[in-house]
């Protein structure tokens, strides 16, 4: 049907017209079908557009006569999968996704005995196409999930469709190419690739998959397996086969790789000139896409003006998008982030501004369609370098001008970098909040968010593919409700995608007069921190070596050691000091830091490094606080609390069948302790339980945890809290869990093991248990960087609380419960920062009020208004 488009053509064209001069409509639809079909494979959008106009005009015209044919559901659904593919071509992704998921809805509500294998193949590509516009847009795991969807429907409807699971397979490994998971997708290809060629399969999805493997063996530096599928490429290529620019493009990757630039430009533009004749001159995202390759190729020899060129004629392609089509968006990203690089290896640093700002705008405009964490976290990365060549270039420039307003850009730059799931989370709460939203549509988001952490802990466990099916059902339910609420609702739209920053001038405003506020903003090249006090503002650049990286990581691996030699690391963190925070505070007096930190920064306790190279310790002259963002401080400074009252927990880990873990000596008596300086109540062995947490945690403002944290590096939502072991093993409280949970909680601590660590992610931080509490609503949290020892833990908490209770803020009662332990302990082995310095605080500092003060106070007012009654009642009677 492919081989020749004119012949095919012609063919069709006269099918047509006997089928009209005979009214026979059905073989009028399927010639028509079929015919866009071979338009499809030779991309000419065109004859498709005007196939689509005659079977709408069929179909309108003889409705009635249609719905009487048993076959009327396999007619319209091919229509329907025509326009989905026409509008994909298009990158017209929204339209062309609703008619693939019209043939979802209409297969998925038919009796399993109205199925038969044409709807079966209708639904199979349905459910591909859709996928395979997830890959297209970044969103690897919504692309996963229908992938995996597809699979089990093929294997349970059509078991025998070797080739159609094969390529169902083969386009999963496409994602798992793109999540760096090479083993995994070879595996796949290759399974796919080789029943292919032996079962003389698709000459297209050959070409496809030897295609993804040849990139993939490249990026292994396995040059010789990359020319064997180039040659596979070649070999299933006929004359006038569309996609001969792949082979040319593929070619050119191995020519770069073997460093021979004049071949590999040669072979790009050969590839250039045929997709465009592929689409007619006109400006598409294929078309830029080699252009953007043209331009790295020229960056990475060393011509960055050709290089600049080409990224132009790249963005000019995007000039006349109507449609604002997310793919061409991604593309747009990439290209303007290449773009901001090449402009500051050229030192045209105000250009490079330009570009990071549409950039930015391009980003935010793309950060509301990607609804999976997993997603959003792979979009950020990917645009991380636009942050750093934002960030050089401002840097560069206020060097030369020292123009006041750049320090305002720069914080911006690095700002936009940070947090953006945490930030999400919380404006996501607030919107729900002040939207209006009806009560039952809130309880059945909830309800909904409760469904798929309850199937994902089940399939955390074990696979099942029943479950998985299930878990697919709820999160797109769930999906649908949130965008009916987005399109419904538009203030919570808006309040949920405000992706405004705090600017560096209400910064100022909102800081007290002893604070300053050090952001740490960790790139590729160079780490840069901005320091800002309420009256003052200062960038520093400091360009990253090995050596750098090496420190941080020996630093982190000698604190958690309480045997590792003091002396070094002393040594080794002070300077760590010098380099990375002297010259940003050592004019200034302010005795507040707060530390916005980034990168491998994130496992150094500031209050560890030494400031004379002995022992001697930051914290000795500061108070030291923590936070993800200058932006989220602020959005956290606004929470309320339920009151000022403690829950705090002590489970026993007694030896049984049902417990792995060690028992805590102390962690009842700190439990208890609290209880001295706050009201509230200390829930201790059987009490101290998951359900208990679940029932109460909400009645109280400050949460106290003194139990043993487990971290899963792997799965970050499957780190968790353990309480009161018991024989069903339900006493663990996962992250997961407490993304669901609305707790308005001022302080919550975690004096366990490990509880601020987890899984470090760009501009995130970790993925801790610490964090988890911040998406169930906690102002601020106090962990710890390793596993703490017991003893030192009760002695630090029973002076931290006891501090709080005297009214003073948390980081400064933090800060003299650690300087009084060091104190203590300053000529004993205690003295080593692995006793002390791995707790942390984070978040809203502000003092509590203890209930106990409160107590006092009020009955000071009292006897203060008794006494002036009295006074005034003798001046009377004088």
């Amino acid at each position: 049907m492919y081989t020749q488009q004119d012949s095919a053509y012609f063919y069709f064209d006269k099918i047509n017209s006997e089928a009209k001069n005979h009214q026979d409509y059905l073989s009028l639809i399927s010639s028509l079908s079929s015919s866009n079909k071979t338009a499809a494979h030779f991309y000419d959008l065109d004859k498709i557009k005007g196939n689509l106009r005659q079977l709408d005009s069929i179909v309108l015209k003889n409705d009635v006569e249609l719905k009487q044919n048993e076959s009327y559901l396999i007619y319209i659904n091919s229509i329907l999968l025509d326009k989905g593919i026409y509008y994909f071509r298009l990158n017209d992704y929204d339209k062309s996704r609703k008619a693939f998921q019209s043939i979802i809805n209409s297969v998925e509500s038919l009796k399993e005995s109205q199925l038969n294998v044409y709807l079966i193949d209708l639904i199979t590509s349905a459910y591909s196409f859709i996928a395979k516009m997830y890959v297209n847009d970044g969103k690897y795991n919504l692309a996963k999930d229908y992938y995996t969807k597809n699979i089990h429907f093929l294997e349970s409807k059509k078991a025998e469709d070797i080739i159609k699971i094969n390529r169902t397979y083969s386009l999963l490994a496409e994602v798992l190419k793109n999540q760096k998971q090479l083993d995994s997708s070879n595996t796949y290809f290759n399974k796919s690739l080789h029943y292919n060629i032996e079962n003389q399969g698709s000459p297209s999805s050959i070409i496809t998959e030897a295609n993804h493997l040849l990139e993939n063996y490249l990026s292994q530096s396995k040059t010789d397996s990359a020319f064997y599928y180039l040659s596979v490429i070649k070999e299933h290529l006929s004359e006038n086969h569309p996609r001969w620019n792949i082979y040319y493009e593929a070619k050119a990757k191995i020519h770069e790789a073997e460093g021979n630039y004049d071949l590999a430009e040669t072979e790009l533009q050969e590839a250039l000139k045929l997709v465009k004749q592929k689409w007619q001159n006109k400006p598409h995202n294929d078309v830029a896409e080699i252009y953007n390759t043209l331009g790295k190729l020229n960056e990475n020899f060393n011509k960055p003006q050709k290089a600049l060129e080409n990224y132009n004629l790249a963005i000019n392609q995007f000039s006349e998008d109507k449609i604002n089509s997310t793919i061409n968006e991604n593309t747009l990203l990439r290209v303007l982030r290449n773009k901001a690089s090449i402009l500051n290896t050229m030192s045209q640093f105000s250009e490079s501004m330009v570009s990071v700002n549409v950039a930015l705008k391009t980003l935010d405009q793309l950060k509301p369609t990607f609804k999976s964490n997993a997603d959003k976290l792979f979009l950020m990365d990917e645009a991380f370098p636009v942050f750093e060549s934002g960030l050089e270039a401002t840097y560069n420039l206020y060097q030369k001008t020292k123009q006041d307003s750049l320090l305002d850009t720069a914080f911006y730059y690095s700002e936009k970098s940070k947090s953006v799931l945490l930030l999400d989370a919380i404006l996501s709460t607030k919107a729900t909040k002040f939207a209006n939203i009806p009560k039952d549509i809130i309880e059945k988001e909830l309800l909904l968010k409760s469904q798929i952490n309850h199937l994902e802990k089940q399939l955390n466990q074990s696979k099942n593919k029943i479950l998985e099916d299930q878990l697919f059902e709820v999160k797109n339910e769930y999906r649908e409700l949130v965008s009916s609420i987005e399109t419904n609702y538009k203030s919570y739209y808006n309040l949920k995608y405000n992706s405004e920053v705090v600017s560096l001038n209400e910064l100022q405003n909102f800081l007290n007069s002893d604070d300053v506020l050090v952001s740490y903003f960790y790139g590729n090249q160079a780490i840069y921190i901005i320091t800002i006090t309420k009256k003052s503002k200062d960038i520093q650049q400091y360009q990253i070596d090995s050596n750098l990286e090496n420190d941080i990581v020996s630093i982190y691996s000698m604190l958690n050691n309480p045997k590792s030699n003091l002396k070094e690391l002393n040594n080794k963190s002070f300077n760590l000091y010098k380099k990375l925070l002297v010259p940003s505070i050592e004019k200034l007096s302010q005795k507040d830091l707060i530390i916005v930190t980034d990168g491998l920064l994130n496992y150094i306790p500031f209050s560890s490094l030494s400031t004379n190279g002995e022992n001697h310790y930051l914290i000795e002259e500061h108070s030291i606080s923590y936070v993800n963002s200058a932006t989220l401080l602020k959005q956290l400074s606004e929470k309320e609390s339920v009151n000022n009252e403690v829950l705090a927990f002590a489970p026993s880990f007694e030896a049984s069948s049902y417990n792995t873990l060690l028992p805590l000596p102390n962690n009842q008596t700190e439990a208890d302790d609290i209880l001295n300086y706050f009201g509230g109540k200390s829930l201790r062995n059987n009490e101290a339980t998951l359900l208990n947490f679940n029932l109460e945690s909400e009645h109280y403002g400050l949460l106290h945890f003194a139990t043993h944290a487990v971290l899963n590096d792997e799965t970050p939502e499957y780190s968790y809290l353990a309480f009161q072991p018991n024989e069903t093993n339900t006493n663990l409280l996962y992250v997961s869990d407490l993304y669901n949970l609305n707790l308005n909680t001022n302080l919550v601590t975690l004096s366990a093991c490990e509880s601020g660590i987890g899984n470090l992610k760009r501009g995130e931080g970790f993925m801790s248990l610490a964090r988890g509490f911040y998406f169930s609503g906690a102002s601020s949290i106090s962990s710890t960087l390793w596993k703490i020892n017991d003893a030192s833990s009760l002695k630090i908490m029973d002076v931290f609380y006891k501090n709080l209770s005297e009214g003073k803020t948390k980081n400064l009662a933090l800060q003299k419960a650690q300087v009084s332990f060091l104190k203590d302990n300053k000529d004993n082995a205690l003295n080593h920062p692995y006793y002390w310095s791995g707790f942390v605080i984070s978040g809203n500092t502000t003092a509590i009020a203890s209930t106990n003060n409160l107590l006092w106070y009020l009955l000071i007012a009292v006897t203060f208004v008794v006494i002036g009654a009295i006074i005034r009642k003798r001046r009377k009677s004088n």
